[in-house]
Parts: structure tokens; sequence; C-alpha cells
């Protein structure tokens, strides 16, 4: 048997351009693989499918190693980790290796959390002692992540939403380094509430108005009886008599400003 590719793993890898390609071949022509290609029992490929493809060019015999996985969620995270230490990667290259990592998380959480139903069952029943306490995290899954491709959560949740709503077109733009996270996230949440707006999305911004509309009444009517108490108060110059407070821009008086309030 000789190694061979696994297409749902390839998906998963950061593109590599001609120049860096034929950058690895002269290495390896030149000094040989610094690393074995890893490979699971059935001899797929998990770590070093660009260093076979180079090796298959060059007709040279690729040195490779097997490894073991109990559980094939663990096999592909190891894929998507192996490519996260190896490759030199931008943020949204990072976010889309992550999101696919992010699922094996939950996947694997709810595994234990299953192991931990039946640990505390077993407790109940007296079947184990009771420091055998259930494995459960506290920790976000995203967060977690993020922490581990090494981008912020604000950064990851924003990446994941453009893979999910972006155009291609974009997501190769952000893969080429050729525009920011930030902008096409901002497209795309612009673009969303353009075409796809809900009474639901759009509450929060009617509830504002409302509240700024009960605001303004509120101050009008308090302004009318301000005036009022001034005007009955008779407050004038005690220089000339004449009734003070008159408006700078109009002119008009408080008994006129009032009786149009009022």
């Amino acid at each position: 048997m000789s190694l061979r590719l696994n297409p749902d793993y390839e998906k998963l890898l950061p593109k590599m351009s001609d120049e860096e390609f034929d950058e690895l071949k002269a290495s390896i022509k030149a000094e040989g693989q610094h690393y074995p290609i890893v490979a699971n029992e059935d001899l797929e490929v998990l770590d070093g499918h660009h260093r076979l493809r180079a090796c298959f060019e060059l007709g040279v015999e690729p040195d490779f190693e097997v490894r073991k996985f109990e559980d094939k969620l663990i096999e592909k995270k190891f894929v998507i980790e192996a490519n996260l230490r190896r490759r030199h990667l931008n943020k949204f290259q990072l976010v889309e290796l992550g999101v696919p990592l992010l699922e094996i998380e939950k996947a694997l959480a709810k595994k234990r959390q299953s192991i931990a139903g039946k640990v505390g069952r077993n407790i109940q029943l007296g079947l184990v002692p009771n420091d055998a306490k259930p494995t459960l995290t506290k920790s976000k899954a995203t967060a977690a992540v993020a922490r581990k491709v090494g981008v912020s959560t604000r950064t990851f949740e924003r990446g994941k939403k453009i893979l999910e709503k972006a155009s291609e077109e974009e997501k190769q733009k952000l893969r080429e380094g050729k525009t920011s996270i930030s902008k096409v996230y901002r497209e795309v949440v612009a673009l969303e509430k353009g075409s796809n707006s809900t009474e639901e999305e759009n509450a929060p911004y009617q509830s504002e108005a409302m509240t700024n509309n009960n605001r303004a009444k509120e101050n009008e009517i308090a302004l009318a009886l301000f005036l009022r108490k001034l005007v009955e108060n008779e407050v004038f110059c005690p220089s000339c008599g004449s009734t003070m407070f008159q408006c700078t821009k109009c002119h008009k008086t408080l008994k006129e400003l009032l009786q149009k309030k009022i």
C-alpha cells in the first residue's frame, strides 16, 4: 500500500501559492524532507499533503510515519492543528481553520458530557467512588478556539460570519491579504440590513425612536410650565421695567412663546 490523500482533509488546507510550492520542491530536492509525512493507519495523509505532492513530482520516495488515533474527531483535530503550527497564515486563514475546529470541539464536548452523565448516574448508584467527578469544561468553545488559532473572539466571530455570508471573491481577497476582516464584515452586515431586515431586527431602532419622541413631548410640556411661571412672576428689567427673557433669534416674548406652546 502507498500513501494517499483524503479529499476531506485536503479541503482544510490553506492554499499554497505556486511560488511557495516551487520553493518546497527545491528544498526537498536539495536537502530532503525536514519533517516526515504523518499518516493514519489507513495510510491517509494527515500532515504533509504538499510534501507528498512535491515528492511525487520529484520522483522521490517520501518519508512518513503512522499515528493511531482513538477517535476520528481527534484525528481531524490533529490535521487542523498541524496546519496551524506549520504555515504562516493571516487572520482570515486562521479563522478558516478555526471554524471546523470549533465544530470538532463542540462534538468532543458533547461526548464528554455524555460520559459525565453516565459517571454521575454511577455515583448516585454507588457503582463508583464520589470523587469520580464529571469532567465538564465551562469555558466557551468559541473563545477557546479563537485563542488556539491566535485571533480575538471578536475577529473569530466576524470571520465566521464572513465565511457564511460573503462571496467567494471577497473570501479570496481576504486569503490574499487584499482586504480586511472588519471591512468585509461591515459590508456583509450592511447588505443584510438592507435586504433582509425584519420587524424583529428593526424593533430596537423603533423602540429608540419612540423613546426619543416621548422625551421630546415631556421636554415640551416642562418648558411650557417653566415659561408660565416666568410670566406669572412678571420678570422684568429693574432699570427700564421692560419684560425680560425674549428669544435672541426671533425676538418673541415669553408670553408669545407660552401662547404657542399651550
